[in-house]
């Protein structure tokens, strides 16, 4: 019985104190979350829900918290989130889930027009074209064309992420992509 009582005395005494020297609220929920027997670490949680007005910066916190909650639409989470891992913009919605990549490219340019400035065969027969812009671009299917330095043409944007040069009154087209 005095063992008992003594133990609990003395569980009362290190909780009592332990809130006592946490500064913040989070420094209080991150010592209550490294307790390991579960019904201990509850009733640290809910002294320290207990006792919010003795810790410092708390209604800063729980205003993050709020507009966490608010921006998300999801007010049923009690777990308090740290505000480190609080997102700065909205959740986007389900329907939108996976629509990540898709961009609206109907604001971007379709084609461009560009000269070539040097251009050589690789190993497997397969043009590596610099244009004067800087950028390189290497042909990815086996169309055979003739290609000039100096010449103008005009690559432009095919489906599904694809790139064709083509030029000027010639009825073909090569498939290609961007190297750098």
């Amino acid at each position: 019985m005095k063992t008992r009582l003594l133990s609990v005395a003395t569980l009362l005494c290190a909780f009592s104190a332990f809130n006592v020297s946490a500064e913040s609220i989070g420094d209080a929920m991150e010592k209550c979350r490294n307790t390991d027997n579960s019904l201990k670490r509850l009733m640290c949680y809910d002294k320290v829900a207990k006792s919010l007005n003795q810790y410092d910066d708390v209604d800063a916190q729980i205003n993050q918290l709020q507009a966490y909650k608010g921006a998300n639409g999801n007010a049923a989470s009690s777990r308090p989130v740290p505000s480190a891992q609080m997102p700065s913009a909205p959740a986007k919605p389900k329907s939108e889930f996976g629509l990540e990549h898709k961009r609206d490219l109907t604001k971007e340019a379709s084609e461009i027009a560009v000269t070539i400035d040097s251009f050589k065969k690789n190993l497997r027969d397969k043009y590596v074209i610099t244009f004067s812009d800087g950028s390189q671009w290497q042909q990815t299917d086996d169309t055979y064309m003739k290609l000039e330095e100096g010449q103008v043409v005009s690559i432009e944007r095919g489906l599904l992420g694809a790139f064709f040069l083509s030029v000027e009154d010639l009825n073909k087209r090569m498939k290609v992509k961007r190297v750098k």
